[in-house]
């Protein structure tokens, strides 16, 4: 790639300065903006098999999206391991005419493209130990994106990915949770209560409280708040302040991300 300026070299820096997994996604979301990218979504494990529970990270998407996202399209979004086969990143869905997709990987382009995601760029990430990834962002604009951006995209991720890597080792085993047990941690971070979690859910109060249970199981701990931290410290989820400081950030470029 060619040589980076000043704006370019810094967000790289900011990202591998990162303390945390939530640093570490403000910090991507500014490098990607240098380049007209607001919205993306990041899976993990990278895997053949879609049926394998996934790490599902969602920011500026449509939130209609996210939930069926988590519900039932990641189990036919083709992109993550289209993405297995492709040196560096790809702009779909111009990468995808190429490739002959089953109706369930067409009828998933369709859906995105309701929600904006109709194109984009993706990239494989890969980590140490086989601790791989698949990071998507959306494309707004009408031109095709030079191959610079597509560069950038690729260097962005990799490098946020391995720093991820690095902050949460193997060593801390991450817990597996389903995409409901996601989900029930996800609004319980935005604060809402059991019965509100019910509710938006579409489930019973007492599966909600289960689920709280699981949590606390798998994540060790015995309150709430302890969760969220927890959630936030290992990348399990990322909340309504991540949104709000990505927001500030880019009013005021200059403020400090939190220690």
């Amino acid at each position: 790639m060619a040589r980076l300026d000043d704006a370019h070299s810094h967000a790289l820096e900011a990202i591998v300065a990162a303390e945390d997994v939530l640093a570490i996604n403000a910090t991507l979301s500014d490098a990607l903006a240098l380049e007209g990218i607001s919205a993306c979504y990041f899976v993990t494990p990278l895997t053949i098999d879609a049926r394998v529970g996934r790490l599902f990270t969602s920011l500026d998407n449509s939130p209609i999206w996210e939930r069926h996202y988590r519900k039932y399209l990641h189990r036919i979004d083709p992109l993550p391991t289209f993405s297995l086969s492709v040196a560096g990143s790809f702009f779909w869905p111009d990468a995808l005419q190429r490739t002959e997709l089953d109706h369930h990987g067409q009828r998933y382009l369709e859906i995105a493209r309701r929600y904006g995601l109709g194109r984009g760029i993706g990239v494989a990430c890969y980590g140490p130990q086989g601790r791989n990834g698949f990071l998507g962002t959306a494309w707004p604009h009408k031109a095709k994106p030079h191959v610079k951006v597509l560069q950038w995209v690729n260097n962005v991720a990799q490098t946020a990915w391995q720093h991820c890597c690095q902050l949460v080792r193997m060593v801390e085993t991450t817990p597996v949770l389903s995409n409901r047990e996601l989900e029930v941690l996800s609004w319980m971070c935005e604060g809402k209560s059991n019965s509100v979690i019910a509710q938006i859910l579409n489930i019973s109060r007492s599966s909600v409280d289960m689920y709280v249970r699981r949590l606390f199981a798998k994540l060790e701990v015995t309150d709430r708040t302890a969760a969220c931290v927890r959630g936030y410290t290992l990348g399990l989820v990322a909340g309504r302040d991540l949104h709000q400081l990505v927001e500030r950030r880019r009013a005021n470029p200059i403020m400090p991300l939190p220690s």
